[in-house]
């Protein structure tokens, strides 16, 4: 909640953005998760939608990439497609040792060498440890630090997510008066007066009282998709955790309107009666198109003209509401005047904070993440990291063995 008032390092953030901006005309984003969902979400919600096929982004901003996966055809694909030689890279990691992280960024260095990586990499980390920091020191990078007390998910208003937004382009002070300005809204004392505070207990009351356990995130606007994707990080592994000998913690969907009406709302319908439905809408479009009228003399579409593309979807969501209430299936909806940064500094400012209040309500941490690490350390044994060798009889005693069952 501190981060929107940094103005020191909102300053170095700008600073590097226009220094690389200046240079280079793709951003590449090696991260994983926290380090990526994020920043992709304030690229996808506040830049054109076909950002990166304009001819020359600049003065809109460079060009953003997200390869996120160490998936060898997605990455092979993108560096084959991009003038390295006009690409800078991030690199992200909190924790300076994010496996995935590291495979693309050693591919990176070997392509690059070491005096065009000085150049062409940043390191955003710790400020003190992890293999990064070390790295980033002795190879002389560029780097912007992450603060110690600031997990990977909730890093969003940090250097992650502001030096990829703004060397789009992405009015960055914009974005954070806007979350500075829902922080305050979300410490008055009153559950009625504070958003967060009020968006929480409905989630929690819901899932807890009333077994609506699974909470689907359904922005009626393409922009807010890759949101969707950074709330089911940010809600899920914030609030699954163990509770004393049980399990607490909602389970988050992603969905867009009007796309998954007609693909998931047939489950949310008429499925199992654990879901609510969280719809967010966008008051004002950046763009609107009126539909024609009389292009063809078509009784069961003739409607349609007249009306705005906006309007459409606009009765859609609500439509979709009043189909959900009338079988008994709850829903709510988070209004958003426009897609400007200020609002979406609000809008991922109340979540956050929304999550922390529910950590609490659930009696759990929502800022740690045990579960993950069991996998992390699995990974790193079969992978030969030293240290690692005696997660290997655990490994084998879950390997399927029975023949019938393999395919």
């Amino acid at each position: 909640m501190d981060l929107p008032k940094q103005q020191d390092v909102l300053q170095e953030t700008m600073a590097l953005a226009k220094k690389l901006s200046a240079a280079y005309e793709n951003l590449v984003v090696l991260g994983i998760g926290g380090s990526s969902l994020g920043p992709k979400a304030l690229f996808t919600a506040l830049c054109h939608p076909f950002h990166n096929f304009l001819k020359t982004p600049q003065p809109k901003g460079m060009r953003l990439f997200f390869p996120d996966n160490a998936d060898a055809s997605t990455f092979a694909g993108l560096m084959s497609t991009l003038n390295v030689e006009r690409t800078a890279f991030a690199a992200i990691t909190k924790s300076g040792g994010t496996a995935e992280t590291w495979a693309q960024l050693l591919w990176v260095v070997n392509r690059l060498g070491k005096d065009l990586s000085r150049r062409q990499l940043v390191a955003l980390t710790d400020p003190e440890k992890g293999s990064l920091r070390a790295t980033a020191r002795a190879e002389g990078w560029q780097a912007l630090e992450i603060p110690p007390a600031v997990g990977g998910r909730f890093s969003v208003f940090s250097p992650v997510g502001l030096l990829p937004a703004a060397a789009a382009g992405i009015d960055i002070v914009e974005l954070l008066q806007g979350a500075q300005s829902m922080v305050e809204r979300c410490e008055k004392a009153h559950v009625f007066e504070n958003p967060a505070y009020m968006l929480a207990t409905t989630l929690y009351l819901f899932d807890t009282q009333k077994k609506r356990s699974t909470h689907v995130l359904m922005p009626y606007a393409d922009a807010l998709r890759e949101t969707g994707d950074w709330f089911v990080q940010l809600w899920g592994e914030s609030l699954g955790k163990r509770k004393g000998e049980g399990f607490v913690g909602p389970t988050p969907l992603r969905a867009v309107g009007a796309t998954d009406q007609h693909s998931l709302l047939q489950l949310l319908m008429e499925g199992p009666e654990d879901k609510l439905t969280l719809f967010v809408s966008v008051e004002e479009p950046r763009e609107n198109l009126e539909i024609p009228e009389k292009v063809f003399d078509l009784p069961d579409v003739s409607y349609l003209g007249g009306h705005t593309f906006h309007a459409l979807l606009s009765a859609e969501r609500q439509a979709t509401a009043t189909a959900l209430a009338a079988h008994g299936r709850p829903s709510l909806c988070i209004r958003m005047p426009r897609l400007r940064p200020f609002a979406m500094g609000e809008l991922l400012m109340l979540w956050q904070v929304t999550t922390a209040f529910a950590g609490f309500l659930y009696g759990i941490n929502p800022f740690d993440q045990p579960g993950v690490e069991a996998g992390k350390r699995y990974t790193c044994c079969l992978l030969g990291r030293p240290g690692y060798e005696s997660a290997y009889q655990e490994i084998k005693a879950y390997e399927t063995s029975d023949s019938a069952w393999i395919f």
